[in-house]
């Protein structure tokens, strides 16, 4: 099973995708992905309350992520969400980072116990329905709780729904 390890180096915390196995020798890690370093927060305002109403996944994604970053202080300027260097692209779900050299890095917030990444987001997407409901129940929620995505259990179902 894969999930996010977060790593102190120096002062800054960064994030790894990393995948737990079993040797003779005991449990073992190995680091799938580098998502990219961690960025903390604090609310500028009020986070608005949206009405759902998605025609697909990626509207009802947006829907839930679009207040949360407004609410941190990022701007909406055309297709994008802006602050300071990072760059939230409403079109592809993608938070990069700005470099000095004008690149651009995967970048990650900490949002609600959770982390807001290019991953996290694209990981719910491409989420697919099987026969087991209690399985993908408990998956999808997982996947809503990793991205730091608070859902009601109302928006979930519908979530579901449009899978």
């Amino acid at each position: 099973m894969v999930y996010i390890r977060v790593k102190k180096i120096n002062k800054y915390n960064y994030a790894y995708l990393v995948e737990s196995f079993q040797t003779k020798n005991g449990s073992r890690q190995k680091v799938k992905k580098y998502l990219g370093r961690i960025y903390h927060f604090e609310r500028k305002k009020e986070k608005q309350e949206t009405y759902l109403n998605p025609s697909d996944k990626k509207s009802f994604v947006l829907n839930m992520i679009i207040p949360e970053l407004l609410s941190l202080g990022f701007n909406k300027i055309k297709k994008e969400l802006i602050l300071k260097n990072l760059i939230f692209n409403t079109e592809k779900l993608t938070l990069k980072k700005r470099t000095k050299s004008e690149t651009l890095k995967d970048a990650i917030i900490s949002l609600n116990e959770g982390y807001i990444c290019s991953f996290t987001l694209q990981r719910l997407l491409k989420f697919e329905k099987t026969d087991n409901l209690k399985k993908d129940a408990t998956l999808l929620a997982k996947y809503f709780l990793e991205a730091g995505i608070k859902i009601s259990q109302q928006d979930f179902i519908t979530y579901y729904q449009l899978l």
